[in-house]
Protein backbone atom coordinates (compact mmCIF):
# COMPACT_ATOMS: atom_id res chain seq x y z
CA UNK A 1 0.00 0.00 0.00
CA UNK A 2 1.26 3.48 -0.85
CA UNK A 3 0.58 6.10 1.80
CA UNK A 4 0.52 9.84 1.29
CA UNK A 5 4.20 10.82 1.07
CA UNK A 6 3.73 14.19 2.76
CA UNK A 7 1.92 12.61 5.72
CA UNK A 8 4.58 9.92 6.10
CA UNK A 9 7.39 12.49 6.01
CA UNK A 10 5.61 14.73 8.51
CA UNK A 11 4.99 11.82 10.91
CA UNK A 12 8.57 10.59 10.59
CA UNK A 13 9.97 14.07 11.25
CA UNK A 14 7.79 14.51 14.34
CA UNK A 15 8.70 11.06 15.66
CA UNK A 16 12.39 11.68 14.98
CA UNK A 17 12.15 15.00 16.81
CA UNK A 18 10.64 13.30 19.86
CA UNK A 19 13.30 10.57 19.66
CA UNK A 20 16.13 13.11 19.41
CA UNK A 21 14.78 15.01 22.42
CA UNK A 22 14.43 11.75 24.38
CA UNK A 23 18.01 10.73 23.55
CA UNK A 24 19.28 14.15 24.64
CA UNK A 25 17.29 13.88 27.89
CA UNK A 26 18.84 10.45 28.55
CA UNK A 27 22.33 11.83 28.05
CA UNK A 28 21.60 14.75 30.36
CA UNK A 29 20.45 12.56 33.24
CA UNK A 30 23.24 10.02 32.69
CA UNK A 31 25.76 12.86 33.00
CA UNK A 32 24.69 13.39 36.62
CA UNK A 33 27.73 12.72 38.83
CA UNK A 34 25.82 10.41 41.16
CA UNK A 35 24.77 8.25 38.22
CA UNK A 36 28.32 8.26 36.84
CA UNK A 37 29.71 7.29 40.25
CA UNK A 38 27.49 4.18 40.42
CA UNK A 39 28.55 3.23 36.89
CA UNK A 40 32.26 3.60 37.70
CA UNK A 41 31.99 1.65 40.96
CA UNK A 42 30.44 -1.40 39.30
CA UNK A 43 32.40 -1.40 36.04
CA UNK A 44 35.99 -0.40 36.83
CA UNK A 45 38.35 -2.14 39.27
CA UNK A 46 39.90 1.23 40.12
CA UNK A 47 36.75 2.24 42.04
CA UNK A 48 35.48 -1.11 43.31
CA UNK A 49 36.39 -0.44 46.95
CA UNK A 50 35.43 3.26 46.98
CA UNK A 51 32.15 4.68 48.28
CA UNK A 52 29.92 6.75 46.01
CA UNK A 53 30.75 10.11 47.60
CA UNK A 54 34.47 9.46 47.17
CA UNK A 55 34.03 8.49 43.53
CA UNK A 56 32.05 11.68 42.90
CA UNK A 57 35.05 13.65 44.17
CA UNK A 58 37.28 11.88 41.63
CA UNK A 59 35.08 12.88 38.68
CA UNK A 60 36.69 16.05 37.45
CA UNK A 61 34.86 18.93 35.82
CA UNK A 62 35.11 16.68 32.96
CA UNK A 63 32.20 15.70 31.07
CA UNK A 64 29.96 16.55 28.36
CA UNK A 65 26.87 15.21 26.81
CA UNK A 66 26.40 15.35 23.05
CA UNK A 67 24.58 18.60 23.64
CA UNK A 68 26.73 20.58 26.06
CA UNK A 69 25.04 21.10 29.38
CA UNK A 70 25.32 24.21 31.46
CA UNK A 71 27.34 24.14 34.65
CA UNK A 72 24.69 24.34 37.35
CA UNK A 73 25.11 25.78 40.82
CA UNK A 74 24.77 22.29 42.30
CA UNK A 75 27.52 21.09 39.95
CA UNK A 76 25.91 17.65 39.77
CA UNK A 77 26.25 17.40 36.03
CA UNK A 78 29.49 17.05 34.17
CA UNK A 79 30.65 19.66 31.73
CA UNK A 80 33.79 21.05 30.24
CA UNK A 81 35.41 18.43 28.01
CA UNK A 82 34.70 18.43 24.29
CA UNK A 83 32.12 15.87 23.20
CA UNK A 84 33.57 15.64 19.70
CA UNK A 85 36.77 14.22 18.29
CA UNK A 86 37.88 15.63 14.96
CA UNK A 87 40.59 14.06 12.84
CA UNK A 88 41.43 15.44 9.40
CA UNK A 89 41.76 11.92 7.96
CA UNK A 90 39.11 10.03 9.94
CA UNK A 91 36.38 12.65 10.24
CA UNK A 92 34.49 13.77 13.31
CA UNK A 93 32.65 11.62 15.84
CA UNK A 94 30.47 12.70 18.73
CA UNK A 95 30.51 10.97 22.10
CA UNK A 96 27.33 10.78 24.18
CA UNK A 97 29.31 11.52 27.33
CA UNK A 98 33.06 11.88 27.82
CA UNK A 99 34.92 12.92 30.97
CA UNK A 100 38.13 12.58 32.96
CA UNK A 101 38.35 11.04 36.42
CA UNK A 102 41.12 10.78 38.98
CA UNK A 103 42.11 7.36 40.28
CA UNK A 104 42.48 6.63 44.02
CA UNK A 105 46.05 6.46 45.32
CA UNK A 106 47.76 3.10 45.21
CA UNK A 107 46.94 1.54 48.63
CA UNK A 108 50.44 0.05 48.90
CA UNK A 109 52.60 2.99 47.81
CA UNK A 110 50.11 5.84 48.43
CA UNK A 111 51.38 7.37 45.20
CA UNK A 112 49.17 9.31 42.81
CA UNK A 113 48.28 7.30 39.71
CA UNK A 114 47.38 8.43 36.23
CA UNK A 115 43.77 9.37 35.60
CA UNK A 116 41.17 7.90 33.29
CA UNK A 117 39.36 9.24 30.24
CA UNK A 118 35.88 7.73 30.07
CA UNK A 119 33.26 7.64 27.34
CA UNK A 120 29.68 6.51 28.02
CA UNK A 121 27.20 5.66 25.26
CA UNK A 122 23.50 4.82 25.55
CA UNK A 123 22.62 2.23 22.90
CA UNK A 124 19.10 1.02 22.08
CA UNK A 125 19.95 -1.29 19.17
CA UNK A 126 22.20 -4.17 20.23
CA UNK A 127 22.56 -5.34 16.61
CA UNK A 128 23.10 -2.13 14.58
CA UNK A 129 24.80 -4.01 11.74
CA UNK A 130 28.24 -4.28 13.37
CA UNK A 131 29.60 -5.56 16.72
CA UNK A 132 29.24 -2.89 19.41
CA UNK A 133 32.55 -3.96 20.94
CA UNK A 134 34.41 -3.10 17.74
CA UNK A 135 32.86 0.35 17.78
CA UNK A 136 33.82 0.66 21.45
CA UNK A 137 37.37 -0.34 20.56
CA UNK A 138 37.45 2.30 17.83
CA UNK A 139 36.25 4.95 20.28
CA UNK A 140 39.02 3.91 22.68
CA UNK A 141 41.58 4.20 19.90
CA UNK A 142 40.34 7.69 19.01
CA UNK A 143 40.48 8.80 22.64
CA UNK A 144 44.00 7.45 23.01
CA UNK A 145 45.09 9.21 19.83
CA UNK A 146 43.51 12.45 21.03
CA UNK A 147 45.76 12.45 24.12
CA UNK A 148 48.75 13.51 22.02
CA UNK A 149 49.18 17.23 22.47
CA UNK A 150 46.87 17.37 25.50
CA UNK A 151 47.96 14.65 27.93
CA UNK A 152 51.41 14.04 26.47
CA UNK A 153 53.69 15.40 23.76
CA UNK A 154 56.48 13.92 21.71
CA UNK A 155 57.57 10.52 23.03
CA UNK A 156 56.20 10.93 26.57
CA UNK A 157 54.17 7.74 26.22
CA UNK A 158 54.50 7.02 29.93
CA UNK A 159 51.97 9.79 30.54
CA UNK A 160 49.24 8.13 28.52
CA UNK A 161 46.04 7.81 30.56
CA UNK A 162 43.80 4.75 30.34
CA UNK A 163 40.68 5.19 28.23
CA UNK A 164 37.37 3.40 28.83
CA UNK A 165 34.32 3.14 26.57
CA UNK A 166 31.16 2.07 28.45
CA UNK A 167 28.07 1.05 26.48
CA UNK A 168 24.67 0.99 28.18
CA UNK A 169 22.59 -1.48 26.17
CA UNK A 170 18.88 -0.91 26.74
CA UNK A 171 17.67 -3.86 24.64
CA UNK A 172 20.22 -6.68 24.88
CA UNK A 173 19.41 -10.30 23.96
CA UNK A 174 17.74 -12.27 26.76
CA UNK A 175 20.91 -14.25 27.40
CA UNK A 176 22.80 -11.05 28.32
CA UNK A 177 20.14 -9.20 30.34
CA UNK A 178 21.24 -7.91 33.76
CA UNK A 179 24.95 -8.39 33.08
CA UNK A 180 28.12 -6.30 32.96
CA UNK A 181 30.87 -7.52 30.63
CA UNK A 182 34.34 -5.96 30.57
CA UNK A 183 37.05 -6.37 27.94
CA UNK A 184 40.62 -5.11 27.98
CA UNK A 185 44.29 -5.81 27.29
CA UNK A 186 45.60 -8.84 29.18
CA UNK A 187 49.14 -10.16 29.54
CA UNK A 188 49.89 -13.64 28.20
CA UNK A 189 53.25 -15.28 28.82
CA UNK A 190 53.90 -17.29 25.65
CA UNK A 191 57.34 -18.47 26.71
CA UNK A 192 58.58 -18.56 30.31
CA UNK A 193 56.98 -16.84 33.29
CA UNK A 194 58.03 -13.22 32.87
CA UNK A 195 55.66 -10.40 33.73
CA UNK A 196 55.37 -6.62 33.46
CA UNK A 197 53.41 -4.22 35.70
CA UNK A 198 49.78 -4.01 34.65
CA UNK A 199 50.02 -0.21 34.55
CA UNK A 200 52.30 -0.49 31.51
CA UNK A 201 49.74 -2.18 29.25
CA UNK A 202 46.30 -1.63 30.81
CA UNK A 203 45.54 1.44 28.69
CA UNK A 204 42.10 0.67 27.24
CA UNK A 205 38.93 -1.13 28.24
CA UNK A 206 35.40 -1.63 26.85
CA UNK A 207 32.36 -2.36 29.00
CA UNK A 208 28.86 -3.56 28.07
CA UNK A 209 26.15 -2.84 30.65
CA UNK A 210 23.20 -4.97 29.57
CA UNK A 211 19.96 -3.80 31.16
CA UNK A 212 16.98 -5.93 32.10
CA UNK A 213 14.33 -6.21 34.78
CA UNK A 214 15.42 -4.29 37.90
CA UNK A 215 13.23 -6.56 40.05
CA UNK A 216 15.59 -9.45 39.35
CA UNK A 217 18.21 -7.90 41.62
CA UNK A 218 18.20 -8.32 45.39
CA UNK A 219 21.06 -5.86 45.79
CA UNK A 220 21.45 -2.37 44.39
CA UNK A 221 23.96 -1.97 41.59
CA UNK A 222 24.57 0.00 38.40
CA UNK A 223 22.55 -2.39 36.21
CA UNK A 224 19.52 -2.04 38.46
CA UNK A 225 19.94 1.74 38.66
CA UNK A 226 20.15 2.15 34.90
CA UNK A 227 17.34 -0.34 34.26
CA UNK A 228 15.11 1.76 36.52
CA UNK A 229 16.24 5.06 35.05
CA UNK A 230 15.78 4.02 31.41
CA UNK A 231 12.68 1.86 31.90
CA UNK A 232 9.93 2.49 29.35
CA UNK A 233 7.23 1.13 31.67
CA UNK A 234 8.04 2.67 35.04
CA UNK A 235 6.38 5.95 36.00
CA UNK A 236 8.47 9.00 36.84
CA UNK A 237 7.32 9.06 40.49
CA UNK A 238 8.41 5.44 41.02
CA UNK A 239 11.76 6.08 39.35
CA UNK A 240 12.46 9.08 41.56
CA UNK A 241 11.48 7.15 44.68
CA UNK A 242 13.90 4.30 43.88
CA UNK A 243 16.73 6.67 42.93
CA UNK A 244 16.33 8.47 46.24
CA UNK A 245 15.69 5.56 48.62
CA UNK A 246 17.84 2.81 47.09
CA UNK A 247 20.68 4.77 45.55
CA UNK A 248 20.74 7.88 47.78
CA UNK A 249 20.65 10.21 44.79
CA UNK A 250 19.50 13.68 45.91
CA UNK A 251 16.29 14.67 44.17
CA UNK A 252 17.20 18.25 43.39
CA UNK A 253 14.79 20.36 41.37
CA UNK A 254 17.00 19.83 38.34
CA UNK A 255 17.12 16.02 38.69
CA UNK A 256 13.36 15.73 39.27
CA UNK A 257 12.71 17.92 36.24
CA UNK A 258 15.00 15.87 34.03
CA UNK A 259 13.45 12.54 35.09
CA UNK A 260 9.94 13.90 34.49
CA UNK A 261 10.96 15.33 31.12
CA UNK A 262 12.59 12.08 30.02
CA UNK A 263 9.53 10.03 31.03
CA UNK A 264 7.16 12.41 29.23
CA UNK A 265 9.24 12.17 26.07
CA UNK A 266 9.34 8.39 26.38
CA UNK A 267 5.54 8.31 26.61
CA UNK A 268 5.34 10.56 23.56
CA UNK A 269 7.64 8.35 21.48
CA UNK A 270 5.72 5.21 22.49
CA UNK A 271 2.32 6.82 21.89
CA UNK A 272 3.31 8.02 18.43
CA UNK A 273 4.61 4.57 17.60
CA UNK A 274 1.39 2.91 18.75
CA UNK A 275 -0.78 5.41 16.89
CA UNK A 276 1.23 5.03 13.71
CA UNK A 277 1.10 1.24 13.97
CA UNK A 278 -2.64 1.30 14.58
CA UNK A 279 -3.24 3.55 11.57
CA UNK A 280 -1.12 1.31 9.33
CA UNK A 281 -3.16 -1.72 10.43
CA UNK A 282 -6.41 0.15 9.70
CA UNK A 283 -5.12 1.23 6.30
CA UNK A 284 -4.21 -2.37 5.47
CA UNK A 285 -7.71 -3.51 6.48
CA UNK A 286 -9.33 -0.83 4.30
CA UNK A 287 -7.17 -1.77 1.35
CA UNK A 288 -8.10 -5.43 1.76
CA UNK A 289 -11.83 -4.56 1.76
CA UNK A 290 -11.41 -2.29 -1.28
CA UNK A 291 -9.79 -5.12 -3.21
CA UNK A 292 -12.66 -7.38 -2.13
CA UNK A 293 -15.07 -4.83 -3.69
CA UNK A 294 -16.75 -4.09 -0.34
CA UNK A 295 -19.14 -1.10 -0.43
CA UNK A 296 -17.59 2.21 0.61
CA UNK A 297 -20.25 2.93 3.31
CA UNK A 298 -19.56 -0.49 4.83
CA UNK A 299 -15.80 0.14 4.84
CA UNK A 300 -16.36 3.55 6.44
CA UNK A 301 -18.51 2.02 9.18
CA UNK A 302 -15.99 -0.72 10.00
CA UNK A 303 -12.83 1.40 9.80
CA UNK A 304 -14.27 4.67 11.12
CA UNK A 305 -12.43 6.38 8.26
CA UNK A 306 -14.07 9.17 6.31
CA UNK A 307 -15.33 8.45 2.81
CA UNK A 308 -12.77 10.90 1.42
CA UNK A 309 -9.90 9.07 3.12
CA UNK A 310 -11.07 5.68 1.84
CA UNK A 311 -11.32 7.01 -1.71
CA UNK A 312 -7.81 8.51 -1.35
CA UNK A 313 -6.43 5.12 -0.21
CA UNK A 314 -8.04 3.50 -3.23
CA UNK A 315 -6.58 6.16 -5.53
CA UNK A 316 -3.09 5.82 -4.01
CA UNK A 317 -3.18 2.09 -4.71
CA UNK A 318 -4.61 2.29 -8.23
CA UNK A 319 -8.04 0.94 -7.29
CA UNK A 320 -11.02 2.36 -9.12
CA UNK A 321 -14.11 2.73 -6.97
CA UNK A 322 -17.59 4.01 -7.55
CA UNK A 323 -19.41 5.68 -4.73
CA UNK A 324 -23.09 6.49 -4.97
CA UNK A 325 -24.70 8.78 -2.44
CA UNK A 326 -28.28 7.65 -3.13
Amino acid sequence: MVENADNILSEDIETAEYKAKYDAACRNILANKYILAWILKDTLAEYKNENIDAIISYIEQPEVASVKVENTKLSERVSGMSDSDKNILEGEIFYDIRFSAKVPKDPKTQKETLGLIINIEEQNDFYPGYPLLKRGGYYCARMLSAERGTVFTGSEYGKIEKVVSIWICANPPKSLENTILRYGIEEEALVGTGSRPRSEYDIMSMVLINLGNPQNFKTDNAVKLLSVLLSQEMAAAEKKSILKSNFKIPMSVEVEKEVDYMCNLSDGVERRGIEKGKEKAQNAMVLKMLRAKSPIPFIAEISEFSTEKIIQIAKDNGITVEFKTD
